[in-house]
């Protein structure tokens, strides 16, 4: 018989997975024929860390290595360089998850902006020291700015629409772990 916890959890890992093929959707579908001056909130980033930090067991490190791989293809970047910085970003808030759990959500919200201004400043930098093609600057700090003002936005439609709540001080899975 299936353990309905363990149902659960891949059920919601197969929700993030719609969720981030939608995302790429939306981003790959051509709206326009000339270029943008504006650049669309990173919002893969914004769900990656917002589901990392309410329920880690959900975003397993290797999806998001490979939802992250997959969109650098998709997008056109330097393979494995967003994955492997957005890895790191992951890991480094799943580590502080059981102190951040007990924060309030604006001290949260500076943690993530930390981790994700750090994640686009080093994405930039290693572009600029490979000499990589890469956004102008002013596009780069605009996309900095939707996607921290989007991170709320992905926390409440994480936390209303899907249930994707934090875990609270003493729960436990179904083999009595502590989460």
């Amino acid at each position: 018989m299936v353990d309905i916890s363990l149902s659960r959890k891949w059920s919601f890992r197969l929700l993030f997975l719609a969720l981030v093929a939608f995302i790429v959707f939306a981003h790959l579908i051509p709206l326009q024929t000339t270029p943008s001056n504006w650049a669309m909130p990173d919002l893969l980033i914004s769900l990656c860390f917002a589901w990392v930090l309410r329920r880690p067991d959900y975003v397993p490190i290797l999806l998001i290595a490979t939802v992250m791989l997959t969109t650098d293809f998709l997008f056109m970047r330097p393979p494995g360089l967003m994955a492997a910085l957005v890895v790191l970003g992951a890991e480094f808030l799943r580590a502080r998850g059981h102190i951040l759990r007990e924060l309030q959500f604006s001290l949260e919200w500076g943690v993530v902006a930390g981790v994700i201004t750090g994640v686009m400043v080093t994405n930039r930098v290693l572009l600029i020291l490979v000499m990589s093609p890469r956004p102008p600057l002013g596009l780069s700090l605009f996309q900095l700015v939707v996607t921290l003002l989007a991170y709320p936005v992905v926390v409440a439609f994480s936390h209303y629409g899907l249930g994707i709540r934090k875990i609270v001080a003493g729960e436990v899975d179904a083999w009595g772990h502590r989460l």
